[in-house]
């Protein structure tokens, strides 16, 4: 390569690739977590009236530890997330590499992380707000 030439790229970056596989399947994760909460919610009321839900009988019951086992699903797709957004963001700096890739999972797993801390800052919000005085 001669001074003043672009560098060829030769092939797209592994870990572009990689970050765009981590949002795509953790994307995919949120999704079937959502479903089987909503899932586990039903059956935990199991037609009853909402109102009439007593906290203590669902703290013993398997519903209880279904959703424990969704919410480390969840926190897995989070850790999944930053682990794909800086992927992202090492391919996207590497040189001789195409970054289209890196690119597309950079800005798909800094969307998703941007989604869960404002999502995060809205209900520290809410909580701060709507508590007693």
């Amino acid at each position: 390569m001669e001074q003043g030439e672009a560098p060829v790229r030769d092939r797209n970056s592994k870990a572009g690739i990689t970050s765009l596989v981590i949002a795509i399947l953790a994307t995919v994760g949120v999704v079937v977590l959502f479903v089987i909460a909503a899932l586990i919610g039903a059956s935990a009321l199991g037609g009853t009236d909402p109102q009439s839900f007593d906290p203590q009988s669902f703290q013993k019951s398997g519903a209880f530890a279904g959703f424990a086992l969704v919410g480390i699903g969840f926190l897995a797709c989070i850790i999944l997330y930053f682990i794909g957004l800086v992927l992202g963001l090492v391919g996207v700096f590497q040189r001789r590499r195409k970054r289209l890739y890196a690119v597309l999972g950079a800005v798909a797993n800094g969307l998703a992380v941007l989604a869960i801390v404002s999502l995060l800052v809205l209900g520290a919000i809410g909580a701060a707000v709507g508590a007693p005085q």
